[in-house]
């Protein structure tokens, strides 16, 4: 089974809701560039979806190969954070 998705839940291994909030649109907004004309362009491999509890931060694999340093950075905020990560179909899985 090929992963489609990785999910970088709002929520730790321990169950805790994370916090800020806002983490999500933070994440998202952080990886933006600004284009010729100053408005900024949001990565098309990552994307904010609102889980039935909690925000997931989605990555398409796709972005290991691509920007092997925002991919990185992501698993190292994740884990960092001792967050829960997932595959499109909600099965646990180790980066």
């Amino acid at each position: 089974m090929a992963i489609e998705k990785i999910l970088i839940r709002g929520i730790t291994k321990e169950g805790n809701k994370f916090r800020p909030s806002d983490w999500a649109e933070r994440l998202y907004y952080a990886l933006a560039t600004h284009g010729p004309t100053g408005r900024l362009i949001f990565n098309p491999l990552v994307n904010i979806k609102q889980g039935e509890k909690h925000k997931c931060f989605v990555v398409k694999p796709e972005l290991k190969e691509r920007d092997p340093m925002t991919y990185d950075f992501l698993v190292d905020f994740a884990t960092g954070n001792n967050l829960e990560i997932t595959d499109q179909d909600n099965n646990p899985i180790k980066l």
